[in-house]
């Protein structure tokens, strides 16, 4: 199972940082964020490699799909939203953050029972 959390976790990693990296240095321009998906073309390949394992690996132990997307969606926003308070330089509300992620782990947990 750590080997399964692994592939979910960098996955999510690897995507959340592509997005923040394309927002932090590609300018919005249909030709430039192109160029930008193409350059990191193979680190999406290998990203998404890395969740279908995990998923595949997790399916086989939990057998509850819509589980795994919730909890592989809590990791992509986590993920998202330290790199771009830590990247970024975002300024976000805490309490709306805690709010928003004490709603999905409601909905994990809803999922989970």
């Amino acid at each position: 199972m750590p080997l399964t959390l692994f592939f979910i976790v960098s996955g999510s990693a690897l995507l959340s940082l592509l997005v923040a990296l394309q927002v932090k240095y590609v300018p919005p321009e249909v030709g430039a964020v192109a160029r930008y998906n193409l350059l990191v073309l193979p680190l999406i390949y290998l990203a998404n490699v890395s969740l279908g394992a995990g998923f595949t690996r997790a399916h086989g132990a939990v057998k509850n799909l819509p589980l795994l997307a919730a909890g592989q969606s809590f990791a992509y926003y986590l993920f998202l939203l330290l790199f771009a308070v830590f990247l970024l330089g975002d300024r976000v509300s805490l309490p709306r953050v805690l709010a928003g992620f004490s709603l999905m782990a409601a909905g994990i947990y809803l999922l989970r029972s």
